[in-house]
């Protein structure tokens, strides 16, 4: 059975996937979404993963599959306690239409990035080490290039196609 987390009701899972795989930290730490980077506080680390997601244009209802969906975490490198995070959008080609649609998440693609981020986090703050990054991606053979101009994460800078 296949399960796709849509993004406007998926950020509870989110959330669970993080609470389980920080449970081993001394300190209680958070995940909060948010729409964009966050502007000021001390020094802020930014980590960006990738994986495979699904789109879907709320104006035509084509849909499309990317294997470069992105997310960006941040967090304070003085405070530990709270990761937020960031998902980042695609434009449909279709209609070109200029919203960015919300991506659509695999779980295993979720447990994935929020494993990534684990380890960066348990490295930083407590000297642990893990495996190396996952950068393994559920199977997909895209039907076109990654378009730069319709990726949300192009625009802000951090894609890896940029």
């Amino acid at each position: 059975m296949l399960f796709i987390f849509i993004y406007s009701g998926m950020e509870q899972t989110w959330c669970d996937i993080f609470a389980l795989l920080f449970e081993l930290f001394p300190h209680r730490w958070r995940l909060v979404y948010v729409e964009q980077r966050p502007i000021g506080g001390n020094i802020l680390y930014n980590y960006n993963d990738s994986a495979k997601v699904r789109f879907c244009c709320e104006k035509c209802g084509h849909g499309w599959t990317s294997m470069k969906g992105r997310v960006a975490f941040y967090f304070d490198l003085t405070l530990p306690g709270i990761v937020t995070y960031t998902l980042y959008g695609q434009q449909c080609q279709k209609c070109e239409s200029q919203h960015y649609e919300d991506s659509m998440w695999y779980p295993e693609e979720v447990a994935k990035v929020l494993t990534n981020v684990r380890n960066e986090i348990g490295h930083i703050f407590y000297g642990l080490y893990f495996n190396p990054k996952e950068k393994m991606r559920r199977p997909g053979k895209p039907r076109t290039p990654h378009n730069s101009n319709l990726c949300q994460a192009c625009k802000d800078g951090i894609c890896v196609d940029k």
